[in-house]
């Protein structure tokens, strides 16, 4: 995935880019009517060219890490609910009682989730891969 940007600071290895985040039309708003509005989202990436404030920049994140990212915060949650709902349906807990232990397996799964992303959270951070020429 790669996105095009701004390095607004730099601080070593690391630069804080501005990319203007994606619409749903496209980036064609006139052609779809809607009232969205261009925002802009601010991305820590490994500055390992050496980008200085300023530079217009290209970043760019291995598709797999985008993926699994996605997995983990979204899949991976609703997988653990639906799996030990009905794995303690096999257990014949009350329906309330099934869903507050799924419930809480759920919760346990996503403070995993987390310690998971602070200790690799350098390997899902996007990296600096060119430095655009301003025409």
């Amino acid at each position: 995935m790669r996105e095009e940007g701004v390095v607004k600071a730099e601080n070593g290895e690391l630069c804080e880019v501005v990319v203007r985040r994606k619409t749903a039309c496209g980036d064609n708003c006139a052609s779809c009517g809607g009232a969205c509005k261009m925002n802009f989202q601010q991305v820590v990436a490994k500055n390992e060219i050496g980008a200085k404030a300023g530079d217009s920049v290209i970043i760019e994140m291995d598709s797999k890490k985008v993926i699994f990212s996605a997995f983990l915060v979204y899949i991976m949650p609703i997988l653990v609910f639906v799996i030990s709902f009905y794995g303690l349906a096999k257990i014949n807990f009350e329906d309330t009682v099934k869903t507050a232990l799924a419930g809480g397996l759920t919760v346990v799964a996503f403070c995993i989730t987390v310690l998971y992303d602070r200790r690799h959270k350098s390997d899902f951070l996007p990296t600096v891969i060119k430095i655009e020429e301003n025409a």
